[in-house]
């Protein structure tokens, strides 16, 4: 008996230790608490047009508070502010254009709208998946700031609204910031375990997203997962009105990184994210003509982002 009894926990102890190793990764916040992410993209475009490279790259930095004023079942309600956010661009013949919402200068107007769009309160209803339910009052904010701005006619106005919507509006907050937190599975998990979450980009061209995560390593203090998506951009046989010309785009990506998740609050510590795009672009002068161009063009971007609170 004594030796079956042996055998018998050898067996068990194995099953035991690894059930105790199952976690459920998710968001835990706290009602009144405000947490923070300091964000740093670097993405540059790569264009052969006739026969001539050209490369633009742009950084973004920011830094975005977030206060939960209330929760809700799964749900977390917050209030979201842009307490740092900067902008610079290297263009083609090394001409750089910088605008910080920290440095306003006279003949300065970019970094002006930047000061008006900083600490602008945007309300945002987050799950505890890390996905975002709602989102409210970003492009009215971008909207009225640039409105209210005397120094662009309506053109200039209406290309700097796109330039801003792309960047921080809805659709593109949501693309940036979920690539980080909508990241855990529905049930709970142990180290080694893969799982997949399939979602969509919404960006100036929509994407579906296959994102496979691995859950690396469990420590005190943190977990760390480990991302590796294909990105699939949809419509690639329609062409697109661009004012001037018809483009279709024929591009595909992926992406790869590592998040690092807090034990406690499920808040993202760091997360290291990058992310290329390939293919062709195809311009046309109307429907009925054939492309008269083909662009290769590369796209690469590197996020990372620090978290604290």
């Amino acid at each position: 008996m004594k030796k079956t009894f042996i055998v018998t926990l050898c067996f068990l102890l194995p099953a035991i230790i690894c059930r105790a190793q199952y976690v459920t990764l998710a968001l835990n916040l706290t009602k009144g608490q405000t947490y923070y992410q300091n964000t740093n993209a670097v993405a540059t475009v790569e264009q052969t047009v006739n026969g001539v490279k050209t490369t633009v790259t742009s950084t973004i930095t920011g830094r975005i508070a977030f206060k939960i004023t209330g929760i809700r079942d799964s749900l977390y309600d917050m209030e979201i502010r842009y307490e740092r956010l900067s902008l610079k661009m290297q263009l083609p013949g090394g001409n750089i254009m910088a605008y910080n919402a920290d440095k306003v200068q006279a003949g300065d107007p970019m970094s002006g709208i930047f000061a008006a769009f900083k600490n602008q309160p945007i309300k945002l209803v987050l799950t505890k998946t890390g996905n975002i339910q709602l989102m409210d009052g970003i492009d009215a904010i971008i909207n009225r700031v640039v409105d209210n701005f005397t120094g662009a006619d309506a053109g200039q106005k209406a290309q700097i609204k796109s330039m801003l919507q792309q960047s921080f509006g809805e659709r593109g907050f949501r693309s940036n910031f979920e690539l980080g937190t909508a990241i855990f599975p529905s049930i709970p998990v142990r180290k080694g375990v893969v799982w997949v979450i399939n979602s969509q980009l919404q960006s100036a061209r929509p994407a579906n997203v296959h994102a496979i995560y691995d859950l690396r390593d469990i420590t005190g203090t943190y977990y760390l997962i480990h991302v590796n998506s294909k990105i699939d951009y949809m419509n690639k046989d329609a062409f697109e009105n661009s004012g001037s010309a018809l483009m279709r785009y024929n591009l595909d990506g992926h992406i790869t990184g590592d998040i690092v998740v807090d034990k406690m609050t499920g808040w993202v510590k760091q997360s290291t994210i990058n992310q290329t795009i390939g293919g062709t672009t195809e311009v046309k002068t109307n429907a009925l003509a054939a492309p008269s161009m083909v662009i290769p063009m590369v796209m690469k971007s590197d996020i990372v982002i620090t978290g604290d609170n």
